[in-house]
């Protein structure tokens, strides 16, 4: 059923189709791949901003395009398939049946975990909607979880196979964090609920029968092995990061702006209600079509009737009862975090979001359904396994040969009916109806030859895509894309053509270095919407605005996209004194070496990049620190004449070295102890 389900349900991932959908973009240049992460980019927004906060996605963004890119040559459709989506499919099947087999190991029925897990429509509400790194991280959660409860089984304090199963929980949650920061708090979370209660009622800590010493160990229990080492190991591995945005006092989540930082936008996010988080039911099924909510389907409250069943099965104080009723306890948690502000008891997210640390992630409250897709993995498998062993031991006991032989199918039967029960929930992405990355697409031809334009023009310069960058639409380090809503500040779509029209525009647009302004072609319908659909009239009004603009002259040969040329763009460095002659070359994205002729004290030099007082300028003689630029941009006041050579350098890409020296050389000593453990070393 496993490989069926697997074929069917994701067959066009191994045909050779683009896979492209939501956040799974487009990689035009796997040759741009670096294995140093940077502490500034223009990815984000063309015009460039710390990157600190958010580099612990580097690795899992440019180590397949390295690997696979610059060294092997392939070319995109086969990396996104050898990178991300085949490793999400094995590792999903896998780690959901790997926990059961674990915890249950006479459970034969073990296979329904991974059809639960993987086959639910939050997981492929995910994943159709793009956002693989998240899907990666959540195949991990089984892996984790089971680490952390062999660490919690070793009761000897100080003994090697603790330490090794520690080392072990550290890299696995290292790898986790990396992929998604915020699944890995989830999985944290669980870890959490497990220790405080099943650790403590494993170990007899009932009424009053406690001592001193009892207590000591479970505090170096708690504080060493199960959360000091582990922890500790996985934060050295992310130095790279973590360093930077602590010493450099950036906080990741008020950089994005009110819309990820209020509990008004945590109400607008809440689109779950608690019967669907409850069900296991995605409120945005199957359409995936953001904000669009589905009434709740009445064959998805089985599911918790059968995962929640299992409780009637369990018996007196076995190691199954431990473990059913805190896949129980996490299930019910999962799913009343899920609804996010809903009731019942709304004002408890909301509580939680403003005052519990890393809470503040979390506007999106459908993360959570997470516990209750590993929850119902357990607990289903576990209900089928009994409810079948009922009906084989009531059915083996019948006299008639006849009766018999006809009522021992009863068993296979309700086999049989669970099996198509579970595909009958999610028989959309059985029929083929899901859109997103199970659709294969097509790169319009318009695109590559936007693409072979650009890339053959070597000076910088910027595009301005009206009203935003489209996902096949080409950017580079060289040729930077800039969102139109980012760059105005406006989403309302009349209110951006309305400032592009200005007067002022031009000057903008041109100390920007703003070269061209693109409208797209919107060959996925995802841009000029009306209603959620796609409205050609939008398009058609976007273009005939820009064209009466008459300084932005048409260039032809695009096709559906419009593309408009700006006249006289300043260059990446520029100064309003005309004297200064200015000859720079790019090394990486934080560093930049000038040569400066003709200066005179006092001339300014303009670097079109946001302003961060990170920047500086400096020499042998000097250093001068960037000062803000027209509420934009980074500038040098040059203090001498003459003519001389400069470095213009992001200061807290020295944290992220130094973080990378850390996080080498703590990968390096886990690896190495966990080959001697392996070897027999230790």
């Amino acid at each position: 059923m496993i490989f069926f389900l697997t074929l069917v349900v994701f067959k066009n991932w191994f045909n050779f189709g683009l896979i492209s959908g939501g956040d799974f973009l487009t990689n035009f240049d796997s040759n741009s791949a670096s294995l140093i992460p940077f502490g500034w980019g223009k990815e984000i927004n063309g015009l460039g901003g710390s990157t600190t906060a958010y580099i612990w996605l580097h690795y899992v963004i440019n180590l397949p395009g390295f690997f696979f890119g610059k060294i092997l040559h392939l070319n995109w459709l086969f990396i996104q398939r050898i990178a991300y989506l085949y490793p999400f499919i094995v590792a999903s099947i896998f780690s959901s049946a790997f926990l059961v087999r674990k915890l249950f190991p006479d459970n034969k029925f073990y296979f329904f975990a991974p059809v639960v897990f993987i086959f639910n429509t939050y997981i492929l509400m995910l994943m159709g909607g793009g956002q693989i790194f998240i899907g990666l991280s959540y195949v991990l959660v089984p892996l984790v979880l089971y680490s952390y409860i062999s660490l919690f089984r070793v009761n000897k304090l100080m003994s090697l196979k603790k330490i090794k199963y520690s080392i072990l929980t550290g890299l696995l949650l290292a790898l986790q964090m990396m992929l998604d920061i915020r699944i890995a708090y989830v999985t944290m979370i669980a870890v959490s609920i497990y220790f405080l209660i099943i650790q403590f009622r494993v170990n007899g800590l009932t009424g009053l029968q406690v001592n001193f010493k009892y207590i000591v160990r479970i505090l170096l229990n708690l504080l060493i092995y199960s959360f000091v080492i582990p922890i500790g190991i996985a934060f050295l591995i992310h130095a790279f990061w973590i360093l930077p945005v602590i010493l450099a006092h950036q906080n990741p989540v008020s950089q994005l702006g009110s819309a990820y930082s209020t509990t008004g936008a945590v109400k607008f996010f809440s689109f779950a209600t608690f019967e669907n988080s409850l069900s296991l039911l995605h409120p945005n099924w199957p359409e995936n079509i953001f904000g669009k909510i589905y009434f709740m389907r009445p064959e998805f409250l089985l599911l918790p009737i059968l995962a929640f069943g299992s409780l009637f099965f369990i018996k007196k104080e076995t190691k199954e009862k431990k473990y059913i009723l805190f896949f129980a306890i996490l299930g019910l948690l999962g799913a009343f975090l899920a609804k996010g502000a809903n009731e019942p008891f709304g004002e408890i997210y909301l509580w939680l979001f403003n005052y519990i640390p890393g809470f503040i992630m979390f506007r999106d409250p459908t993360k959570w359904y997470t516990l209750v897709a590993v929850s119902y993995s357990i607990l289903i498998p576990f209900s089928i396994w009994n409810i079948y062993g009922i009906l084989s031991s009531k059915f083996k006991s019948q006299k008639s040969k006849l009766q018999f032989k006809i009522q021992k199918f009863i068993p296979n039967l309700f086999l049989i009916l669970i099996s198509l029960f579970l595909i009958l929930l999610i028989r959309p992405a059985v029929l083929g109806q899901l859109s997103g990355t199970f659709k294969p697409t097509t790169i319009p031809s318009e695109y590559i030859k936007l693409e072979k334009f650009l890339s053959s023009q070597n000076n910088f310069s910027r595009n301005l895509w009206v009203p935003a960058l489209q996902r096949f639409g080409f950017y580079s380090n060289t040729h930077p894309a800039i969102s139109a809503q980012a760059f105005i500040k406006e989403t309302n779509y009349s209110q951006i053509l309305k400032k592009l029209r200005m007067s002022e525009t031009e000057k903008i647009l041109q100390e920007s270095s703003v070269k061209y302004v693109i409208i797209p072609y919107d060959s996925e319908g995802e841009i000029f919407l009306e209603d959620r659909k796609y409205d050609e009239k939008q398009y058609e009004q976007a273009i005939e605005e820009i064209q009466n603009i008459p300084w932005l002259k048409r260039i032809d040969g695009f096709g559906k996209i419009a593309v408009f040329e700006v006249p006289n763009p300043k260059d990446h460095f520029w100064s309003p004194q005309e004297n200064l002659r200015v000859q720079y070359r790019y090394v990486n994205p934080t560093k930049y070496i000038l040569n400066v002729e003709n200066a005179k004290k006092g001339d300014i030099l303009i670097f079109s990049e946001s302003f961060d007082k990170g920047w500086i300028a400096k020499n042998s003689e000097f250093k001068i620190q960037s000062s803000e630029f027209n509420g934009r941009f980074n500038s040098f006041i040059l203090p001498k004449n003459g003519d001389y050579l400069l470095t213009i350098y992001y200061t807290p890409q020295d944290w992220v070295n130094i973080g990378l020296v850390i996080s080498g050389i703590t990968l390096g000593t886990v690896l190495v102890v966990l080959i001697g453990f392996k070897l027999g070393k230790w």
